[in-house]
């Protein structure tokens, strides 16, 4: 395999991150959240009600970060938790009205970071990069989670 190609991958991978927290952190700098928290108030602004249990699989994220995510919205005024009517163990999240122009910034900050990053870049690359990214994250995602679930004895 092409393990000498790693640390350039790696690198890439780590520069990209850097940037887009830095882009995101600048769009968003007027509301209350950033680059770790537009992910989860983008997905409630087109899945309200989602559950908590759904929003960790979509983002691959373990409980614990879930809860701390939940609290940071909850703090600022972001988010609202329902009991499900049938099932009290059950909760919906929902925006509340001030998340909603936070939600729609993230949406114009994602267009213009979109632009920026695909330009000069034809499409049928920027589908078959996606694709690569996604197979890579779910083949890292196997081997992380099947450790997890190791450790916590599942």
């Amino acid at each position: 395999m092409c393990e000498h190609r790693f640390p350039e991958m790696g690198r890439w991978v780590s520069i990209f991150d850097r940037l887009m927290k830095m882009y995101y952190d600048r769009g968003l700098s007027e509301f209350e959240i950033g680059w770790g928290q537009q992910f989860y108030v983008e997905y409630l602004y087109t899945h309200p009600g989602a559950s908590p249990q759904e929003m960790a699989e979509r983002f691959r994220v373990d409980r614990a970060t879930l809860t701390k995510m939940i609290k940071k919205l909850g703090e600022v005024g972001y988010i609202q938790v329902t009991s499900d009517e049938k099932d009290r163990r059950v909760k919906h999240l929902y925006l509340t009205e001030k998340a909603v122009p936070a939600a729609e910034q993230i949406k114009k900050v994602h267009a213009d970071f979109y632009e920026t990053l695909s330009q000069d870049i034809p499409q049928e690359e920027l589908a078959l990069t996606e694709q690569t990214l996604q197979r890579m994250a779910d083949n890292i995602n196997k081997k992380v989670w099947h450790r997890m679930e190791a450790h916590h004895g599942k």
